[in-house]
């Protein structure tokens, strides 16, 4: 279906529904990873302190093999969203949504060019559940809005072994490491940044495990997160794991919560998700800190209220 026709049935949708404004720093994504070929994924991220901003919109095609990304899109006061522009290849893209309520969102995306159309695409997707909402960088799945723990009652025994899988193996590879140990297997701070002095979260990544086309091992993850406290070296709190952007993998199905970092440059963040040193397979999946069982695994964390530090992972679960 052309672009144009894509858009008028947007309009239609989007002056059919009660229109409401999104929470603040509230992030919707919606998505088909199950039908082979057609993938497409659409990502909305409101900016943290003005609910009348997407910061980054993010519409993915497989049929027409496209990413695209948009930043500071406007939501008029009627919680209407338009936004529309070309991509590489001389084809159109086209998102158009409503805020029916601050945590619900309608709408259709389209793409289309002289190789490709993918017709009108609708969501949420009522037959397939495509869709869940985060706020504050907060996860869920399948309609657990609002939620920073994995959706674990959703995914197939399968999956669930998967997650499991990589939370053992997170555990026997990386429980007790300082940051020597860490920094001698190639983990370090960013390009220009110094240790920190901070109390709190910080990354050290691995460049090397960055680029090596693997994903979810857990000998080999991207980055390792560090809790720098008042006494004492700093305690590992668990790997953080790196994929490409668009595309959800298929491994542990609706466990990982995803989050990304908005980039000035409009470049389409990756998508992250942290693995905790946490004996429970949900609290170890948390979007947020989970403070009582990282302690409960070891006695010398102790969490202090406001050290977070973290724009990504927010406080204490």
């Amino acid at each position: 279906m052309p672009l144009a026709l894509a858009v008028g049935a947007l309009l239609a949708i989007a002056g059919a529904v009660q229109a409401a404004l999104p929470e603040k720093g509230a992030r919707f994504l919606f998505h088909d990873h199950e039908t082979a070929g057609k993938n497409w994924h659409v990502e909305f991220r409101i900016d943290p302190k003005n609910p009348k901003k997407i910061k980054t919109l993010v519409a993915y095609s497989q049929v027409c093999r496209a990413t695209v990304a948009k930043q500071n899109v406007p939501i008029s006061d009627g919680g209407a969203v338009t936004a529309s522009g070309t991509f590489k290849g001389g084809g159109a893209w086209g998102v158009e949504a409503t805020f029916e309520e601050p945590t619900k969102i309608v709408g259709t995306m389209g793409m289309t060019s002289k190789k490709c159309d993918t017709g009108v695409l609708s969501y949420p997707n009522e037959d397939t559940g495509d869709g869940h909402t985060e706020h504050g960088h907060g996860g869920g799945h399948d309609g657990h809005v609002g939620s920073k723990h994995p959706d674990l009652d959703s995914a197939t025994p399968r999956q669930r072994r998967q997650a499991a899988a990589l939370h053992r193996g997170v555990l026997r590879t990386w429980s007790g490491v300082t940051v020597g140990e860490a920094a001698r297997r190639g983990f370090i701070r960013g390009t220009g940044k110094k240790f920190p002095t901070k109390l709190g979260l910080f990354h050290v990544y691995n460049h090397r495990y960055e680029n090596d086309g693997r994903i979810f091992d857990a000998r080999r993850p991207e980055a390792l997160v560090f809790w720098r406290r008042p006494d004492g070296p700093p305690l590992i709190m668990g790997p953080m794991f790196r994929v490409a952007p668009g595309k959800r993998p298929r491994f542990g199905g609706p466990i990982p919560i995803y989050h990304g970092h908005e980039s000035k440059s409009g470049k389409v963040p990756s998508q992250m998700t942290h693995v905790w040193m946490a004996k429970s397979l949900k609290s170890a999946w948390a979007l947020c800190l989970p403070a009582k069982q990282l302690t409960r695994y070891n006695p010398a964390f102790e969490y202090t209220p406001g050290m977070t530090n973290h724009k990504h992972i927010g406080e204490a679960c």
